[in-house]
């Protein structure tokens, strides 16, 4: 039989072995729950000032209409992933990072190849994000890639290769 001392001295010694299992429970992930072209419902526009455009669509009601990362470039295409965020405390914010081939607005002469917005998520809370071809100059070949940072680093990252059919 273990004296109180004794005991109490084992737990001590035995709690660094159970911090790493701790700790990476805790770090910050993110769950692909699924991706590829989605139907979407009721959107707003909303201010997006990093971004070609510099506006987004919030959407409602997505549904998933077909799983692939290859995604045919015509207006009209929504496509991404609905996701869940893990390890992070409730109301914490995320950027969502949106890479892609070179995109020049045509009427303001804006060029960039990705876009980046905040998003506050909640721990395990379901979540989508995506792309919609609005309008021809969007559409470019080439791989996108949607990235989910946390305090500055990846913790997620969802890629897809659009592909502009021929005419």
């Amino acid at each position: 039989m273990l004296r109180p001392f004794a005991a109490v001295a084992f737990a001590l010694l035995a709690l660094p072995a159970l911090a790493p299992a701790r700790a990476q429970a805790e770090q910050p992930r993110v769950e692909i729950l699924d991706h590829g072209i989605y139907a979407t419902g009721t959107r707003t526009t909303v201010p997006m000032p990093i971004s070609v455009s510099g506006k987004m669509n919030v959407v409602a009601n997505v549904r998933l209409l077909q799983a692939t990362r290859e995604v045919m470039g015509q207006l009209g295409t929504s496509f991404g992933f609905r996701y869940r965020v893990h390890g992070v405390p409730d109301g914490a914010t995320v950027t969502i990072r949106t890479r892609h081939p070179r995109l020049t607005h045509p009427d303001t002469g804006k060029s960039m190849n990705y876009g980046e917005r905040e998003q506050t998520v909640t721990d395990g809370g379901e979540r989508y994000t995506g792309y919609s071809f609005d309008a021809s100059y969007e559409i470019a070949e080439g791989e996108w890639s949607f990235q989910i940072l946390y305090q500055g680093r990846v913790i997620g990252e969802q890629k897809f290769r659009v592909i502009v059919p021929m005419n």
